[in-house]
């Protein structure tokens, strides 16, 4: 991720672009998962790490920077820390 001194602000518009991607990005996931629990057998480690690295880069790229941006718009503190590894 760029340095907070590097980066460039994002505008509104951009922030509730990026999302309704993540949100439909998490459309996919669900329906993925939902999609799994019917037949667990066919769930392997690597579909796992596939639906872990999806919702992280939704996190890290979607949802953080529009979060960072509405907050700044409305006013607000970012305290919100979440870890991922």
């Amino acid at each position: 991720m760029p340095d907070e001194k590097d980066a460039q602000p994002m505008d509104s518009q951009e922030a509730l672009r990026m999302l309704d991607d993540a949100r439909s990005r998490l459309r996919t996931a669900i329906w993925a998962l939902h999609g799994m629990h019917q037949d667990i057998s066919a769930l392997t480690i690597d579909d796992l790490a596939d639906i872990e690295h999806l919702l992280t880069e939704i996190l890290d790229h979607a949802l953080t920077p529009s979060y960072e941006t509405i907050s700044q718009v409305l006013g607000a503190g970012s305290d919100g820390a979440v870890t991922t590894h």
